[in-house]
C-alpha cells in the first residue's frame, strides 16, 4: 500500500512538472507576437525618420543659376523633411561627358539635366530615362501649368520622358533707331524682308550681323528655313531617318537657296567672324539686325539704342509650317534605375510650381516654361513679350543639330557653312547629306 502511495505521489509530481514545463514553453510563444509587432513598429519608426536621398545633377555650375538650384533644394527639403536632395553640377562641356558615364554606372543621379531632341532621345533609346507620362497625366493640376508646346521635344513614341524647365526661341533683333533713320518698317513676309535688306545694304550699316566661324550659327538659319519651306511630314520623316531616300525632297534645295539669297547681306567674310564679334557689331550699332536666341537677351540689353525683335518672316506659298518657332526647351529627366521615382518627380513638381519658377525668372533671367511665372513682378515688358511669343507658337522647331542624327547634322552644318563661303552649291550640300544619312542607316 505504501509502495502504491509512493508511485501515485511520483506520478502526480511528474504530471505537475510536465504542466510546469508546458506552461513555461507556452509563455514565450504567447508573448512572441507582441514582441515582433513592437520590433516592427520600432523599425518602421526608424525607417520613417530616415529621409529618402535623391541626387539632382545639373549643368548650372556657377553664378545665379547654381545659387537658385541650391536654394531650391534647401527650401524643398524644408517642406519635405522625408526627402534629402543633393545637388551636384558641372559646366556644360564637363557635364556632357560626365552624365553619360554616370548613367552607365551604378551611381546614376536620380534626376539629371537634359537638352531636348536627339540629345534626350539618346538617353531614352539607351534605357536611361524613366517614362513620365503617367505622372503628367495623373496630376493635371501641376502639369497643365507647363506650357503645352514645350513637352513636344521631350516626347518620343507618344511618351514624355522629360519635364521642360527653360524655354527658348529665336528671332531677329533690330535697331529701332536705324529703322527710323532709314524709314524702314518691320517686315511681315520674305519679300518685304529682302526689300529691307536691300535698303540697308546701301547704307553705312551691316544689314545682318553674323559670326559664322562656328557652323551652328548658319545652322540655326537653316533650321528655320527648313521648317518654313519643307513639308512638316517630310521634315519629320527625314530627321528621324525613317523610310527611304532621306533628304531628297527638292524643297531642301529651295530652303538652301533662300539662305544663299541672304549671304550678300551678312557680315563680310562671316565664316571668319566669331560669335562674340557678331553680337558686338549689333550691340555697338554697326549692324541693323541680328538673329539671336531669346535666352541670350542679356547680351543685347547693354545696347544704348532702342531695340525690338520680329519673327523670322513667313515665306508665302512655301509648303512648311509658318507658325512654328525655332528653339529648344531644356529640362530634367529621371533615371530609369532610380529607387525613388515618386520622390524624384515630387522635386520636379516643386521646381515647376508657379512660386519657384517665378523665383527662377527673377533671380536668373531664364525663361520659365511655367505659365504665369513671367509677369510684371519678375520681368520687364520685353521679357513678358518674349514669353508670350514662345507660348503662341504652333510648335517648337528644334535646332538642326538637336533634331537629327549627330553625324548627319555635322555633315549638314559643314555643308551649309561651305555654301555660305562659296565653296559648295545647294545641290552639293544636299548630296553630301543624303550620302551621310544613307551611310548612318546602313550602319544601324
Amino acid at each position: 500500500m505504501k509502495a502504491k502511495l509512493v508511485r501515485l505521489v511520483s506520478i502526480v509530481c511528474l504530471f505537475a512538472l510536465v504542466l510546469t514545463a508546458c506552461s513555461s514553453a507556452s509563455t514565450p510563444a504567447s508573448t512572441q507576437p507582441a514582441a515582433t509587432e513592437a520590433t516592427a513598429a520600432a523599425t518602421t519608426q526608424v525607417a520613417a525618420s530616415e529621409p529618402v536621398e535623391i541626387e539632382v545633377f545639373t549643368r548650372f555650375a556657377d553664378g545665379a543659376s547654381k545659387a537658385f538650384f541650391d536654394e531650391t533644394a534647401a527650401s524643398f527639403m524644408a517642406e519635405h523633411p522625408n526627402i534629402k536632395v543633393t545637388v551636384t553640377s558641372a559646366d556644360n562641356q564637363t557635364y556632357k561627358t560626365e552624365i553619360g558615364v554616370r548613367l552607365a554606372s551604378d551611381s546614376a543621379p536620380d534626376v539629371y539635366f537634359a537638352w531636348s531632341g536627339v540629345y534626350a532621345k539618346n538617353f531614352v533609346d539607351g534605357g536611361k530615362a524613366l517614362d513620365l507620362t503617367s505622372y503628367i497625366n495623373d496630376d493635371q493640376a501641376w502639369s497643365s501649368k507647363i506650357i503645352a508646346n514645350q513637352f513636344g521635344p521631350f516626347t518620343f513614341d507618344s511618351k514624355v520622358y522629360g519635364i521642360p524647365i527653360i524655354m527658348d526661341g529665336k528671332a531677329f533683333y533690330y535697331n529701332k533707331d536705324i529703322f527710323k533713320e532709314l524709314n524702314l518698317s518691320v517686315p511681315e513676309n520674305w519679300d518685304q524682308f529682302m526689300q529691307v535688306l536691300q535698303t540697308l545694304s546701301k547704307s553705312q550699316y551691316i544689314p545682318i550681323s553674323l559670326g559664322n566661324i562656328d557652323d551652328w550659327a548658319t545652322g540655326h538659319y537653316m533650321t528655320t528655313l527648313n521648317q518654313r519651306v519643307v513639308p512638316a511630314d517630310v521634315l519629320a520623316k527625314d530627321y528621324a531617318l525613317e523610310g527611304d531616300n532621306n533628304f531628297t525632297d527638292p524643297t531642301y534645295i529651295d530652303a538652301l537657296n533662300y539662305l544663299k539669297d541672304m549671304v550678300p547681306y551678312f557680315t563680310p567674310e562671316c565664316n571668319s567672324v566669331t560669335y562674340d564679334q557678331g553680337i558686338n557689331d549689333f550691340v555697338s550699332g554697326k549692324a541693323a539686325i541680328y538673329y539671336e536666341q531669346f535666352n541670350q537677351v542679356q547680351y543685347i540689353e547693354p545696347a544704348t539704342f532702342d531695340w525690338g525683335w520680329f519673327d523670322f518672316p513667313d515665306i508665302e506659298g512655301a509648303a512648311g509650317d509658318q507658325n512654328a518657332l525655332t528653339g529648344a526647351p531644356q529640362g530634367f529627366m529621371v533615371s530609369a534605375t532610380t529607387k525613388h521615382p515618386a520622390e524624384a518627380v515630387e522635386f520636379l513638381k516643386y521646381l515647376t510650381s508657379v512660386d519657384v519658377a517665378s523665383k527662377m525668372v527673377k533671380e536668373t533671367s531664364m525663361i520659365s516654361t511655367v505659365d504665369g511665372a513671367i509677369n510684371k513682378d519678375t520681368a520687364d515688358d520685353k521679357f513678358i513679350q518674349i514669353a508670350e511669343s514662345i507660348k503662341a507658337a504652333s510648335s517648337i522647331n528644334l535646332w538642326l543639330d538637336n533634331a537629327t542624327n549627330s553625324e548627319v547634322a555635322a555633315t549638314y552644318l559643314q555643308g551649309i557653312q561651305a555654301m555660305v563661303g562659296g565653296a559648295m552649291t545647294p545641290e552639293e550640300v544636299m548630296q553630301s547629306v543624303q550620302e551621310k544619312a544613307a551611310e548612318v542607316k546602313a550602319a544601324q
